[in-house]
């Protein structure tokens, strides 16, 4: 046997089992040790404080921005109200005269200007075109008398003047006739007497003429029309002009003004009296907004400070506010200690409406610096943090997460200090679901799956099980 072959080997087995044995112990010192840091896998990566939103996870999320503003935060109050119609804002439409109604409208229909409302059968309108007719008729009849008149006082004289021709042609015959001198005076102090007369039917045709216009005046009033329009003359069945009035049957009252009809006071076919209420309209554009502040802020309050309506919170698509002057109620409410401020916005918008509660915003100094703001709604807590998250200028399909450096607050704007310039989009709606998605601090890695939920990457360090 070869004895140092032999102890060679031995040797060698025995370094092969203390190096084994020294890689095992390694091994389990790193596998036991609690606060050993893993290497970062190459190709893993790096933390980011963006976040991916494309517009389906927007969608899905309802995800919406606000623009950062420059705001007086600090010299801002802002007070609860209601939209309210003006009172010029409403119209009534009554029955003229008692008859059967056919209502031509629904309720909350919108009309235009010169739409009938309803139509009526009244036999007092009736009544009313035979008043007409007989004003009509007393001025053909008056204006007749007066030319009979004129004509026989025309007659008189032209008798008078041939009776005293004749006299003087048998004047220069020498002869004279008594009875034809007799006749000449009796034609002569007749004249007078005619003249009189044409007189006293000129009054009657002037009465007749003042009688028919105030007949058309009142038929007028009863349609809701003017008196020249039923003076206006048209053409009738055979060629003849008659004036409007004559062929109106049925009294119909039309809109005097666009709006919409707010409400019908009777059921259609209904037997109605003179004055009774048929329907009302507005127009809701005609509104104000009436809002209730504390008697305490009165010393910053004065009428014509610049102050804007506030859509109401929680609507979406970007609707703007109402900006308008203040104006002061002159009667304060002593039991309740609070002042009613009225603002008539200078524009309008869909959403303001009779009835919409929401905010006036008014701005007791306007020297006052405006500063970099945001909602506050915007910002939330994460831990010890207030963050929000700002849209990335560079990539729209991206926010970036924003540590929050904030001023003063009015309750519904706060001041930012740092990382914001005007313009810029802060995310509005959908800011927990951003911040549950982010955790605490930058994110490591994942991304939104379309249908909002949110997916981390898998740690490419972590062996399988």
């Amino acid at each position: 046997m070869n004895i140092p072959r032999v102890i060679e080997v031995c040797l060698s087995v025995t370094l092969l089992v203390m190096v084994a044995g020294c890689g095992d112990a390694k091994h389990d010192a790193v596998a036991h040790d609690d606060h050993a840091e893993p290497a970062q896998p190459v190709g893993a990566a790096a933390p980011t404080n963006r976040i991916d939103v494309p517009e389906a996870v927007r969608q899905n999320l309802g995800i919406t921005f606000a623009k950062v503003e420059r705001r007086r935060v600090a010299s801002t109050l802002r007070v609860p109200g209601r939209f309210e119609l003006l009172p010029t804002a409403r119209r009534e439409y009554r029955a003229s005269l008692a008859g059967s109604v056919s209502l031509l409208v629904a309720q909350y229909e919108e009309v235009g200007k010169g739409k009938p409302i309803f139509r009526m059968d009244s036999p007092e309108w009736h009544t009313l075109k035979r008043e007409l007719h007989e004003a009509e008729a007393g001025i053909e009849r008056a204006t007749a008398e007066l030319a009979v008149a004129q004509h026989a006082k025309a007659e008189a004289e032209q008798v008078a003047e041939a009776t005293e021709k004749r006299i003087q042609a048998l004047a220069g015959a020498e002869v004279r006739r008594a009875e034809l001198e007799t006749e000449m005076a009796t034609r002569r102090a007749a004249i007078p007497r005619f003249g009189a007369e044409i007189k006293v039917k000129e009054a009657a045709l002037e009465e007749a003429k003042h009688d028919l216009e105030l007949n058309i005046e009142k038929a007028a009033s009863v349609l809701g029309r003017s008196a020249d329009f039923l003076r206006e003359t048209e053409k009738r069945d055979g060629g003849h002009e008659t004036q409007r009035w004559y062929g109106i049957n049925q009294i119909e009252i039309a809109a005097r003004d666009a709006g919409v009809v707010e409400t019908i006071g009777v059921t259609d076919g209904a037997w109605v009296a003179a004055g009774d209420l048929i329907a009302t309209t507005m127009d809701p554009k005609a509104i104000r907004f009436r809002a209730v502040g504390l008697q305490s802020d009165l010393a910053k309050l004065a009428n014509g400070l610049g102050a804007a309506v506030l859509p109401p919170q929680g609507m979406a698509g970007g609707a703007e506010s109402l900006p308008g002057k203040l104006q002061l109620v002159p009667v304060a409410d002593a039991d309740q200690r609070t002042v009613d401020l009225i603002v008539t916005p200078e524009k309008t918008a869909d959403w303001a409406r009779p009835g919409v509660s929401s905010l006036l915003e008014i701005v007791t100094d306007g020297s006052a610096e405006a500063e970099l703001s945001i909602p506050v709604s915007a910002v939330v807590r994460d831990e010890l943090t207030q963050i929000f998250f700002r849209r990335d200028p560079r990539d729209p399909n991206k926010v970036i997460r924003m540590e929050a450096d904030l001023g003063l607050s009015d309750g519904r704007w706060v001041v930012v200090k740092t990382g914001v310039k005007e313009g810029d989009e802060v995310v509005l709606h959908g800011v927990y679901e951003l911040k549950l998605a982010g955790g605490s601090g930058p994110t490591g890695g994942g991304h939104f799956h379309a249908d909002g939920t949110w997916h981390a990457e898998p740690d490419k360090n972590e062996q399988p099980q």
